[in-house]
């Protein structure tokens, strides 16, 4: 859907009771554009509420601080919940009477988009970059506040830049005509500033199977929880793709990550992790470099025989380094 068709439908949500809600440990990227789209409906007449399943990333709180976020909202209290982030019901499965009416995400349309007016665009590389898009389409007076929450997130998404393009630099001008860029830096926690993220990369460091695929490098590991933290851990080690499970009692999460030239091999983590997510028996998807699932079915040894295969197709046989 274009942006003026989706904007005009999401003026309807004037007057009304809003939930805007995002998946479970919401990231930087997340819990930014909740916030910003929550406070930008406010401008425009709506009663807004922000929502997110289980809880806040460690390293969205300081973003979030200020801010009253309501941890697995119940939607039937709500006229309206518009989806950011995500339409995957894996990753709201917390949130009580589950519904989208709306969604805005850079992710692949999931189950939850189905029946929900959407403005989805996976080639945008943050939620937030839309956020400020639909909200500049809505008129809305975008203050340094706002600036500055909407800039985190696309600053934390396109990892400090390095996976931007023209676009972020073109709405970045924008934004930071508003807000000082060394103010945007201090709402971001980094990962050396948080404890549990580096725990998990040793501790998935320590439990590693390294395999090698022609010159490509890939590790498999697993830990308790933080396992995006552990992916980026292990490609500082020197991995060329990092793919780490965390089992939980309900569910089993898995996350990789990938350095850039990865995709000179034609391999996009999005594709195979969505074939990931139907063996999970719940759903995957992500970015090229990026790529995750989350599913009921708990089988670590036929997970990480199903990944080798899918690898092998995109990358060519393989030998695990002792």
């Amino acid at each position: 859907m274009q942006i003026s068709e989706f904007a005009e439908k999401l003026k309807a949500v004037r007057g009304k009771k809003v939930l805007v809600l995002t998946h479970h440990n919401a990231d930087i990227d997340a819990t930014a554009s909740a916030i910003a789209l929550s406070e930008g409906l406010k401008l425009i007449g709506a009663e807004t509420s922000t929502g997110v399943a289980e809880s806040v990333s460690r390293a969205a709180q300081k973003l979030a601080e200020g801010f009253q976020i309501i941890i697995d909202p119940d939607c039937r209290q709500f006229d309206a919940v518009i989806l950011v982030d995500t339409s995957v019901p894996e990753q709201l499965a917390s949130v009580k009477n589950l519904r989208a009416d709306f969604v805005i995400d850079h992710h692949p349309q999931g189950k939850l988009a189905e029946k929900a007016v959407c403005f989805v665009d996976a080639n945008a590389k943050s939620s937030a970059q839309l956020v400020y898009e639909v909200l500049k389409e809505l008129g809305t007076n975008i203050d340094g506040k706002l600036a500055g929450t909407i800039s985190a997130g696309i600053v934390a998404d396109t990892a400090h830049f390095r996976h931007a393009d023209s676009e972020v630099f073109s709405i970045m001008a924008e934004l930071t005509q508003k807000v000082k860029f060394s103010d945007v830096l201090g709402l971001i926690t980094t990962e050396e500033a948080d404890p549990s993220g580096r725990i998990a990369a040793l501790k998935a460091a320590s439990r590693m199977e390294i395999y090698k695929f022609g010159k490509i490098l890939v590790v498999l590991s697993n830990v308790v929880s933080h396992e995006a933290a552990a992916c980026r851990g292990l490609l500082k080690l020197g991995a060329d793709v990092a793919i780490v499970v965390a089992e939980k009692e309900s569910e089993t999460r898995i996350s990789s990550r990938a350095r850039e030239t990865i995709t000179e091999k034609n391999l996009d983590l999005s594709e195979l992790f969505r074939e990931v997510g139907i063996f999970l028996e719940g759903s995957g998807g992500g970015h090229p470099l990026a790529g995750s699932a989350n599913g009921k079915r708990k089988n670590r040894e036929e997970l990480k025989k199903l990944i080798l295969r899918l690898l092998t197709k995109k990358l060519g046989q393989w030998k695990r380094l002792e």
